[in-house]
């Protein structure tokens, strides 16, 4: 079912999917502990690299202890990921199955451009373009928007 035409539904699809997409990760993710965590561990990690130059067994240990720690800090952000990852899935592969169902047949031409077909159909080699856009343009906006909020 075709609303308007291939390429703005295509685009129409990706932009709903992004909005959806982007709250579902300010709603799932702690992005600011988040950035914390990455801290603790580069400054783990640069610990971890000054112990390995040095050879003794107390070093060894304390390099060991420190690994374990990285570990577990790095279980824990990817638990984060997959709330949002399994979140995004349930919006996305309904709209996935929709474009295979609707668009399979349909030729995309974007500014007297015909979209090629690498490896995927069309409509989502122009939905990966619409989706890159935007969230290029989301992004941009969020960042003007939130270092506005911190002045």
């Amino acid at each position: 079912m075709v609303v308007f035409s291939p390429v703005i539904d295509v685009a129409l699809l990706a932009v709903v999917v992004g909005i959806i997409s982007q709250i579902l990760q300010r709603k799932l993710m702690d992005k600011k502990g988040q950035k914390q965590k990455q801290d603790a561990m580069k400054e783990k990690q640069k610990k971890l690299k000054e112990l390995m130059k040095q050879n003794d067994e107390k070093s060894r240990k304390e390099a060991e202890k420190i690994n374990m720690e990285l570990m577990s800090d790095m279980k824990e952000m990817f638990k984060g990921m997959q709330k949002f990852m399994l979140a995004s899935f349930v919006f996305i592969l309904p709209i996935f199955y929709l474009g295979v169902s609707t668009y399979k047949e349909e030729v995309f031409v974007v500014f007297g451009w015909t979209v090629p077909e690498f490896i995927f159909p069309p409509y989502i080699v122009w939905y990966f373009i619409c989706s890159i856009v935007f969230s290029l343009i989301f992004n941009a906006g969020m960042k003007v928007i939130e270092k506005s909020e911190m002045k």
